[in-house]
């Protein structure tokens, strides 16, 4: 039987989307502390607060053995919250979707107040929108209007791993696409499915956690986009793995829109 959806705010999650969140946890959480230095006493803190909202929607505990690594033990209780889902009480479940997101950025929030002020900006410019209802390469547009679901005339076919509100913009890097086409991969905007190209970013800092500026549209980086057998075709090799953030600043990532707007080619792009 099919789940019925979840409203959350502006945002709506279909049964799929609930389900396929929830068995996400684990990875999210390792996507927002991975390869950076977070202050531990905030990362347990926070992780204690996921770890028992999750515990609340379902009245599961999990093993708090002091050597069970975080990332762990929040990957069993979603799994666990998971295979409950139909159990758990929706507006309950609402309200665990609508507060995910801000607790994994009290990740990121500066440790003083100064760090707002000499924080360096990350300056770009948007060089590429693409749009596709069903296939890649994606389609090049000159601009585009972006809806809290993602990109007017946007949509993935397969749903599965992909179009969860989390997931509404795929945004990657045009001189990441420059390097693999420089080494002689069929590659280009669009062709590895994302929304958005920006230029100048300086990648390393485009990360899970970050906020992402571009026209009059707001946005919440929440993930590093896994690389599938579908982007296989990119390379002469077939070597797909090359788009994995476990590579180093190589990776799209997917946002959250906070704020929905419009967005052309040449438009500066701010990641803060």
């Amino acid at each position: 039987m099919a789940r019925p959806p979840v409203i959350v705010g502006d945002y709506k999650y279909s049964g799929t989307d609930a389900h396929r969140t929830l068995l996400s946890v684990g990875s999210l959480w390792r996507h927002h502390l991975h390869d950076v230095v977070r202050d531990p006493s905030r990362v347990a803190t926070v992780g204690a607060d996921l770890a028992q909202s999750l515990e609340s929607l379902t009245g599961l505990r999990s093993d708090k053995n002091p050597d069970h690594e975080l990332g762990a033990r929040l990957e069993q209780l979603g799994e666990s919250a998971a295979s409950k889902i139909d159990e758990i009480d929706p507006q309950k479940l609402a309200t665990w979707l609508g507060n995910l997101w801000p607790t994994l950025a009290k990740l990121h929030e500066p440790a003083n107040l100064d760090a707002t002020t000499t924080q360096t900006k990350n300056v770009g410019t948007i060089v590429g929108i693409q749009v596709s209802t069903n296939s890649v390469p994606k389609t090049s547009i000159a601009r585009g209007q972006v809806n809290f679901d993602g990109l007017d005339g946007d949509r993935q076919m397969a749903r599965t791993h992909h179009g969860r509100p989390w997931q509404a913009l795929c945004i990657w890097s045009d001189e990441v696409i420059n390097q693999h086409a420089s080494a002689g991969h069929p590659i280009a905007r669009g062709s590895a499915g994302e929304n958005i190209t920006v230029s100048k970013l300086d990648w390393s800092k485009v990360r899970p956690g970050a906020t992402l500026e571009f026209g009059s549209v707001r946005t919440q980086i929440t993930a590093y986009a896994i690389p599938c057998k579908k982007n296989a075709r990119w390379f002469t090799d077939g070597d797909y793995q090359r788009l994995s953030h476990e590579l180093g600043a190589v990776s799209r990532v997917y946002c959250l829109v906070t704020q929905p707007g419009s967005v052309s080619v040449g438009d500066t792009a701010i990641c803060r």
